[in-house]
């Protein structure tokens, strides 16, 4: 059995049916992407109002910065003027404790001197 080749034509009135179909997805492309484009833009809308609210938040933040590096200069500034003050205390500590110590060897020659003479004291008192 041998098959015949059957060729179908194609009537006019299917390739207008196609040609429109054609067109009409052309429309809805169209209009799909001016609906993308209007989406973008809403999005990059919203990007550019987060910047902005980001750089106000930014320069907020700098300032506290400013402040909080100011307030930390004054401290070191107060702390080295404290350790200056304890430096000086400590050296007059220093000096106290030595003057103590010679009050305190004087002391200790008077009071064996004075253990002395009541000592001579007694024993010309026995005589």
């Amino acid at each position: 059995m041998v098959k015949k080749k059957t060729v179908h034509k194609k009537s006019a009135a299917k390739k207008k049916t196609v040609h429109k179909k054609s067109t009409a997805k052309k429309k809805t492309v169209k209009r799909k992407t001016t609906h993308k484009k209007s989406i973008l833009s809403e999005a990059l809308k919203d990007i550019n109002s987060e910047i902005r609210n980001l750089s106000g938040s930014k320069t907020f933040l700098k300032k506290d910065l400013k402040g909080v590096l100011g307030s930390i200069g004054g401290d070191r500034k107060k702390e080295r003027e404290l350790q200056q003050r304890i430096a000086r205390l400590i050296e007059k500590e220093a000096k106290l404790n030595q003057r103590k110590k010679l009050l305190q060897t004087k002391i200790d020659r008077v009071s064996d001197k004075m253990n002395k003479i009541s000592k001579i004291r007694s024993e010309m008192s026995d005589l």
